[in-house]
């Protein structure tokens, strides 16, 4: 069955403009439990709907294949280079050649380790999930980010994408501070950012805005992590005063400093100077063409408007994903050098008129455009015994289909060795149809925030997911899938 997919009226942007004209009366509270909290709730812009380019579900089903490989080479060219750059410094301390290896190694600690914290964090990079979390905690620390606590910043992010109110990594308010902009470049605002969750987590204390999107029961990970990172940083301190060297700063510390510049280069062309409040992210979010060297430095995610619309597709299938949906985009920026030409004129008329945005143009929308498999119930008034689905070879191994029936939405599952299973439909945590999603063994990973159920008894197995899912019988009868409603 095919879906109607069609942008929502609030992400046109002539409506967002008029919109933030009238918000925009007094300066935007951007705190996650001011009033644009509450107005953010009330007009339905907190897990709300997104629009999504149409892709096949064949083609989407190609896209979200999982590989260990493509991470595995990078990962090891990315530490290669970390590592060889680091010896070369250690060896040429004390010359000014050490600068050099040193410019390297920053650029790779304190601006690269941002995409490969990000990547590993969606659980997307390596088909090994220990693999994706042990770059996960290498990364966030390297980056100065707390990664439990980011874990769960970044799920709200992608709820709630440049929601005013809502979205905790909002990286250029209105109106923009060009002090704190140029300062980014040299990691000064991400370090005392920092340094003022990391101190209070340590000794036990949760801020207002993070228990808003923390689950409470993650809190104590969240302090013993800012422990472990306060040791780290407290043992290299002895280091460099028992040896009365910046050496052991130059590795651990400093980095996030003089190499912090590439990560507001690239970060910044993500969202910087777009529209908020809107529910496409064809108008909040850029792609940018990049050349080999960026898109490895930055793990393709200037693929950016795709990254959100489909935050399951690992990066290195990115490519494909825009080559797919770039006739419902607006045109991607040339270069980084295009990018920034917009993003610095908007920030400098962001500080007088903080309504203004760049306005993106966009294509017709897409009519009929065909999602995941969705299959209506002949016969809406039945409400208990068993029901047809559809026919048993609709559901390939390791797929999954929605079945809508008397206003509700079931989940059915095959896994690879063929056996069936049914749920809920929709993800306790997000919000979002799991036929969207991923079946991974004997998981379903949501399209939104890659928490994961059990496919057989609907219990949470990954992070953000904390609330299980109800299950139901199915069987393979005489050609169909038959549900068991009661």
């Amino acid at each position: 069955m095919s879906a109607t997919v069609t942008p929502p009226p609030q992400t046109k942007a002539s409506t967002a403009a008029a919109q933030h004209k009238t918000e925009w009366e007094t300066p935007n509270d951007y705190s996650l439990v001011g009033e644009r909290t509450q107005e953010a709730i009330q007009k339905g812009y907190a897990e709300a709907d997104w629009y999504q380019c149409p892709v096949e579900p064949a083609e989407m089903r190609k896209l979200l294949a999982r590989r260990n490989w493509p991470a595995i080479r990078d990962s090891i060219f990315w530490f290669g280079i970390l590592i060889g750059s680091g010896a070369a410094g250690f060896y040429l301390w004390g010359t000014w050649w050490a600068i050099i290896p040193f410019l390297i190694y920053g650029m790779i600690y304190g601006g690269s380790a941002d995409s490969r914290w990000h990547e590993s964090s969606h659980g997307t990079a390596f088909k090994t999930d220990w693999m994706n979390n042990v770059l996960y905690e290498i990364a966030s620390f390297m980056v100065m980010r707390e990664s439990t606590l980011w874990r769960w910043s970044h799920t709200r992010h992608h709820s709630d994408t440049i929601i005013v109110g809502r979205d905790p990594e909002i990286a250029s308010p209105r109106p923009p501070s060009l002090l704190m902009i140029c300062l980014g470049f040299i990691g000064i605002p991400q370090m005392l950012s920092y340094v003022k969750k990391v101190i209070p987590h340590a000794f036990g204390i949760m801020h207002a805005d993070e228990q808003t999107y923390v689950a409470k029961d993650q809190w104590n990970r969240v302090y013993w992590v800012a422990r472990v990172h306060l040791l780290i940083y407290a043992a290299t301190l002895g280091a460099a005063y028992y040896y009365s060297s910046l050496l052991p700063l130059m590795f651990v510390g400093l980095p996030s400093l003089y190499g912090g510049w590439l990560m507001p280069l690239y970060g910044l062309t993500q969202h910087a100077g777009l529209a908020e409040n809107v529910l496409d992210h064809r108008l909040n979010c850029r792609t940018v063409n990049m050349n080999i060297i960026n898109r490895f430095l930055y793990w393709n995610m200037n693929y950016h408007i795709e990254h959100h619309m489909f935050p399951l597709v690992p990066y290195h299938n990115l490519p494909k994903l825009h080559a797919l949906i770039k006739d419902d985009t607006p045109p991607p920026y040339t270069s980084i050098y295009d990018a920034w030409k917009e993003i610095i004129p908007a920030v400098l008329k962001q500080r007088k008129d903080p309504t203004y945005f760049v306005d993106r143009p966009l294509p017709e929308p897409k009519q009929e455009a065909k999602r995941a498999q969705t299959y209506v119930s002949a016969d809406p008034q039945q409400l208990a015994g068993w029901i047809s689905v559809c026919d048993a070879l609709d559901i390939l191994p390791e797929s999954v289909v929605r079945f809508d029936h008397a206003e509700k939405t079931f989940a059915i599952y095959r896994n690879a060795e063929g056996n069936l299973f049914a749920t809920s439909g929709i993800c306790t945590h997000g919000k979002v149809h799991l036929s969207e999603g991923l079946v991974k063994g004997q998981q379903v990973e949501c399209p939104k925030h890659n928490g994961r159920f059990d496919i057989r008894d609907g219990l949470p197995q990954r992070k953000p997911v904390c609330k299980g899912l109800k299950t139901f019988s199915v069987k393979e009868e005489g050609g169909q899938v038959l549900l068991n409603l009661s």
